[in-house]
C-alpha cells in the first residue's frame, strides 16, 4: 500500500505596500518621518517623494498631444465655472463667488485652478478658514498646489486625520537635503471640531486603490516618455543637419597630428549645428584617395521612430480615455454631419465619459462649503460647440459638392456612374 501524500494549507496575508513595491518597484508610497511619501524612483531615491512633479514635468516638456488632453480636460471642467444651482438663490450665492481672498483669487479663480489639477493629477485639495460661528466666511477659502501637498500617516484606524504643506517636498538627487524638510501640519476636512482646528484642508479626489490619487492616463505614462525621447531624436537630426551616422576615412597623406586634428575639428564643426554647410569637400591628388564614408547599422531608425510616433499618438489618446479627433488627427470615417459634426460629437462624448465625473468630485467638494454656509449649491456649465454649418441650395452645388458638405462622403468614382457630376442641365 503506498503511502498518501499529505497536504497542509497555510494562509498567507500580503502587505499591500510590499505587493506593490514587488511588481512596481519604482513607484511606491512609503512612510517617511510621519508622512506618506509619494515616490517616483527615478530621481535617486526610493524616497524622492516627488511624483507630483514628475507629472508636472510630463505636462510641461512630456508630449505636445499629452498637454493638449490635460488642456481640454481643463477646459471642460471649468466650463462656464461657477454659478448658483437656483436661480433665485443668486443674490446671495453670487457674491460669496465673488469675493476674494487675502490672496487675490475669488471662488471663480480658485475653481479654475482646481481644474487644472484635477486634470493633471486627478485630486485637488482647498484651505478653509473657519470663524468662531462655525461658518466659512467669503474669502475664506484658497487653493492649494497640488504637488505641494502630502497625506500624514494613517491612524489604527486606517483613517488619514492630517495633512502636510510645503513647498520643498522632492527629494531630488542634484538637491537634496539632509535636514528635515520644513512643512505645516493641518487638519483635514472636519467641521465639528472647528474651534480646535480652525484652519482646515478639504482634499479631493476619485476613489483609488492607493491613499493618493491614480492619474487616469497613468497607464499611458512610458508611451508620454517615449513621446518625449522621439521628439529629442529628432531636435538632435535637425541640430546635425540630419547628418547619417558613420565613419570617415581618408588617407593620412603624411598629415601631422597637428593637421589630423585641425581637420577633425573642422568637421566636428561642420556637422555641430543647425547653420552647418550643406556641402562637404574632399580635396585629393588621385581618385583612388578619396575619402571613404562607412555607414553605421541602423542609420534608418528615422523610419522605426515614425512608427513608433503613431503608436504613441494612439496609446496616450487611448490613456485619456479619449478620441483622434480631440488630439489633432483627423479620422477618415465619414459622418452626416461633416468633420465639424464629429469634433462636436467627439467632445460630447469625451465630456460626458470623463470630464462631467471629475467635476462632479469638485462639485461636491465645493458644495460642502455651501452646506456649511446654508448656501445653495453651486454648479458650472460646460455647453457644446456652437457650430454654424454652412447652408447651400442644391442647385449651387456639384454632386461631389453636395457629398461632401452635407454628408461628409468623398467624390463617386466618375468613371463607374453615369450620374452628372457638375449638376449641367441635361
Amino acid at each position: 500500500m503506498q503511502d498518501k501524500t499529505k497536504i497542509t494549507f497555510k494562509t498567507i496575508t500580503v502587505e499591500p505596500n510590499k505587493f506593490l513595491n514587488q511588481i512596481n518597484p519604482d513607484q511606491q508610497i512609503s512612510n517617511y518621518e510621519g508622512i506618506l511619501s509619494w515616490n517616483t524612483g527615478i530621481y535617486g531615491s526610493k524616497n524622492d517623494n516627488a511624483f507630483p512633479n514628475f507629472l508636472i514635468d510630463l505636462y510641461q516638456n512630456g508630449s505636445a498631444v499629452h498637454q493638449n488632453m490635460v488642456n481640454l480636460k481643463a477646459q471642460l471642467i471649468l466650463g462656464n465655472n461657477l454659478q448658483s444651482e437656483e436661480t433665485e438663490l443668486s443674490s446671495v450665492v453670487d457674491p460669496f463667488i465673488k469675493k476674494r481672498n487675502k490672496s487675490g483669487d475669488n471662488l471663480k479663480t480658485v475653481f479654475g485652478k482646481l481644474s487644472k489639477d484635477m486634470a493633471l493629477f486627478n485630486g485637488a485639495v482647498l484651505q478653509v478658514v473657519f470663524n468662531r460661528e462655525g461658518k466659512i466666511p467669503a474669502g475664506s477659502v484658497y487653493h492649494v498646489p497640488f504637488q505641494d501637498f502630502r497625506l500624514g500617516t494613517p491612524n489604527r484606524y486606517g483613517a488619514i486625520e492630517f495633512g502636510y504643506l510645503s513647498k520643498n517636498w522632492g527629494r531630488i538627487s542634484n538637491s537634496i537635503e539632509n535636514k528635515k524638510k520644513e512643512s505645516v501640519k493641518l487638519r483635514l476636512w472636519d467641521p465639528e471640531n472647528f474651534m480646535k482646528y480652525p484652519t482646515q484642508l478639504l482634499f479631493i479626489r476619485d476613489y483609488s486603490y492607493s491613499y493618493y490619487p491614480i492619474p487616469s492616463y497613468q497607464a499611458a505614462i512610458n508611451w508620454i516618455l517615449v513621446d518625449r525621447e522621439i521628439s529629442e531624436f529628432h531636435r538632435h537630426n535637425v541640430k546635425t543637419n540630419f547628418f547619417l551616422a558613420g565613419m570617415l576615412t581618408q588617407m593620412r597623406q603624411g598629415m601631422s597630428d597637428e593637421q589630423i586634428e585641425e581637420a577633425s575639428m573642422e568637421l566636428e564643426n561642420f556637422y555641430s549645428g543647425t547653420k552647418g554647410r550643406k556641402v562637404l569637400l574632399a580635396f585629393v591628388d588621385q581618385m583612388a584617395d578619396k575619402p571613404v564614408f562607412d555607414q553605421f547599422a541602423g542609420s534608418d531608425q528615422d523610419e522605426l521612430f515614425n512608427i513608433l510616433g503613431i503608436q504613441c499618438y494612439q496609446n496616450i489618446i487611448t490613456g485619456h480615455n479619449s478620441y483622434p479627433i480631440l488630439g489633432g488627427l483627423d479620422t477618415k470615417s465619414a459622418d452626416l454631419g461633416g468633420s465639424e459634426n464629429k469634433l462636436n460629437t467627439a467632445l460630447l462624448a469625451f465630456s460626458s465619459l470623463v470630464t462631467e465625473g471629475m467635476k462632479t468630485l469638485l462639485l461636491d467638494g465645493i458644495n460642502r462649503i455651501m452646506e456649511i454656509n446654508q448656501l445653495g449649491n453651486v454648479i458650472a456649465i460646460t455647453e457644446p460647440l456652437k457650430i454654424t454649418l454652412p447652408i447651400a441650395h442644391p442647385d449651387d452645388l456639384t454632386q461631389a459638392e453636395r457629398r461632401n458638405y452635407l454628408y461628409g462622403l468623398p467624390p463617386l468614382d466618375e468613371s463607374q456612374n453615369n450620374v452628372n457630376p457638375n449638376n449641367d442641365p441635361a
